[in-house]
């Protein structure tokens, strides 16, 4: 594997791949989830997936990823780097520094940091619940512009490397990491 490769994407699962509050028991994928993880596997990048605290089964989404922590309950919570850490050493990454955590939190990207990943937060997914998410459409852009204004300080204050509005732009963000992986840049 070269240094400029990353060797592993891993998602906390609220606020990334599912709204960051869903409806209790539920595991309703955002619409813009499985185009990006298609896009991950067309990328040959393995996959990983850190349930949220709730434990939601994710039978469903265990077809589209290499690995998912299952086993988290003995690990620390966020941002402890536990669990990030374990599921990384678990995908077989060498180094920690070219791997990324894709989460909607401030306290997952302290975890990601914490661990010595690259960091990209999702500011939409991760700051709206499952019924905001729903009237996201109903609301004027007044209101879109302070949740997202809200969502990217609450991140970027964390120390997000990236910030972006959901997965499905992801891939500019790991092809820049990977332009910096090159450069022997470190997260």
């Amino acid at each position: 594997m070269t240094a400029h490769r990353i060797e592993a994407v891993l998602f906390d699962l609220g606020g990334t791949l599912t709204a960051a509050d869903p409806a209790p028991d539920t595991l309703n994928l955002l619409p813009q989830a499985m185009p990006c993880l298609q896009d991950l596997a067309e990328r040959a990048l393995p996959t990983g997936l850190l349930p949220d605290h709730k434990n939601r089964d994710s039978k469903q989404l265990r077809p589209l990823l290499d690995e998912v922590l299952d086993d988290c309950e003995a690990l620390r919570p966020f941002p402890a780097p536990d669990r990030v850490a374990t599921l990384a050493v678990r995908m077989k990454a060498a180094a920690l520094r070219r791997c990324v955590l894709v989460c909607g939190s401030a306290d997952a990207v302290s975890a990601g940091l914490n661990a010595g990943f690259w960091t990209v937060g999702t500011a939409l997914s991760g700051a709206l619940n499952a019924q905001q998410m729903q009237q996201w459409e109903e609301q004027d852009s007044d209101t879109h512009d302070r949740l997202r204004l809200q969502a990217t300080m609450a991140l970027m204050n964390a120390g997000a490397h990236y910030v972006i509005d959901s997965v499905d732009e992801l891939g500019s963000c790991l092809d820049d990491i990977e332009v910096r992986l090159g450069k022997a840049q470190l997260p």
